[in-house]
């Protein structure tokens, strides 16, 4: 499945993708806290007022989820986002409501926003290093004055740091989005996800820097192969997605590879998920082909039982029970009733597995994740770190 951050898709859709809740981004806010020195100039969007807010969420009667985003910073006008999600709140209750905010004043007004019904929080963080985020920013105004950038930076980097353990401690889910620079804060990223993810950030989307093709002193783009690559580092500390836009985002003009994920003349290429799964109401459990009970060492085919892990109702992530799989010699007759032995889990990890199994688990909502690895690592990932007690049986 292609997936595109939902911020980068300004509006609500009028039928969301099928394997995502149908969800929408609100331009809101009309304050901007800071500029980058690559921001493209067409990108800006009008700020949306309460009563366009309701036009625009009624043209989505699915709805069950909106983003507040720019084209400024929600938390720099605090009474209008306030009354937006009130707004959202009265007209459409079951609406989950989160924001996408550069960070400055999140960690003060992280009670504020879970109070007013937010549920999350997407912060956007490219770098922790100071040097490095004085290349990628042309001002930061933390407050009502200007800011000589190298003492803006450091209040930036401070904010972000606190607003993480904030934001997670009021009850706000955490994402961290990432852009990639290469040559400027590519090399960085795997420790801002291990920095963020102990700080109590719950995923990682990791987006390509798309250099304007009339500039000449812009980084290069991010290759599908350092996306790739990045997210598999990442993905050790924090469930990442890792984003590339289509070629018809980036204005040129190479027409039917676009799809086919063949780079173009300037560099961009078809979207491509290297996310891991994650736990959801319906399916918050995870399913373990292992002979040792220490790591992922069977085939799929070979396993005769499976692990369950998932949360206690303390929510101590452990080994739950021990399930019987489908005996082998059916076919993909097998593949359907396995699907069916595991409808509380939302991934299954085997040493290695075939297509078809994958394929037929993947249609039930089951992801197949393969390698061969140890158990208790790789489900402390899954759940975005957990808690870290010891489970007693």
């Amino acid at each position: 499945m292609s997936v595109m951050p939902l911020s980068s898709v300004p509006g609500c859709p009028a039928a969301a993708h099928a394997a995502e809740p149908p969800g929408c981004i609100l331009p809101v806010a009309p304050q901007a806290v800071c500029r980058l020195r690559y921001a493209r100039e067409n990108q800006t969007r009008q700020a949306l007022n309460p009563s366009e807010v309701i036009a625009e969420i009624d043209r989505s009667p699915g709805l069950t989820r909106v983003e507040l985003d720019g084209p400024g910073d929600p938390l720099a006008s605090m009474a209008t986002t306030l009354a937006t999600v009130a707004v959202l709140r009265q007209h459409r209750p079951g609406v989950t409501i989160g924001l996408v905010t550069v960070g400055l004043q999140a960690a003060e007004r992280a009670a504020e926003l879970a109070a007013a019904g937010v549920g999350s929080v997407t912060l956007l963080v490219d770098t922790l290093d100071a040097a490095t985020a004085e290349r990628l920013y042309a001002w930061i105004r933390p407050g009502k004055k200007n800011v000589p950038l190298p003492e803006a930076v450091l209040v930036l980097l401070d904010a972000q740091a606190r607003a993480v353990p904030a934001l997670a401690a009021a009850g706000l889910a955490v994402t961290i989005r990432t852009t990639v620079y290469p040559g400027v804060n590519a090399h960085q990223i795997p420790a801002l996800a291990e920095t963020l993810a102990e700080l109590g950030a719950t995923a990682l989307h990791l987006v390509p820097f798309l250099p304007d093709p009339g500039r000449t002193d812009e980084p290069p783009p991010a290759t599908r192969v350092h996306m790739e690559e990045l997210a598999k580092l990442t993905s050790r500390f924090v469930p990442t997605t890792s984003l590339v836009m289509e070629v018809a985002d980036c204005g040129c003009d190479c027409g039917p590879r676009c799809g086919t994920g063949a780079t173009c003349g300037c560099g961009a290429i078809a979207p491509v998920q290297t996310d891991l799964p994650q736990p959801t109401r319906e399916r918050p459990r995870v399913a373990v082909a292992s002979a040792t009970g220490m790591a992922v060492d069977l085939h799929l085919g070979q396993a005769r039982t499976l692990l369950i892990y998932g949360p206690r109702e303390d929510g101590l992530t452990c080994l739950l029970e021990t399930r019987p799989a489908p005996e082998p010699g059916s076919g993909e007759a097998r593949w359907q009733q396995l699907a069916e032995t595991l409808p509380d889990c939302f991934a299954l990890l085997a040493a290695s597995a075939g297509l078809r199994p994958r394929e037929v688990l993947g249609q039930h909502g089951i992801r197949v994740l393969v390698g061969e690895q140890d158990i208790e690592g790789t489900v402390e990932v899954l759940y975005g770190g957990g808690k870290k007690q010891q489970c007693k049986q």
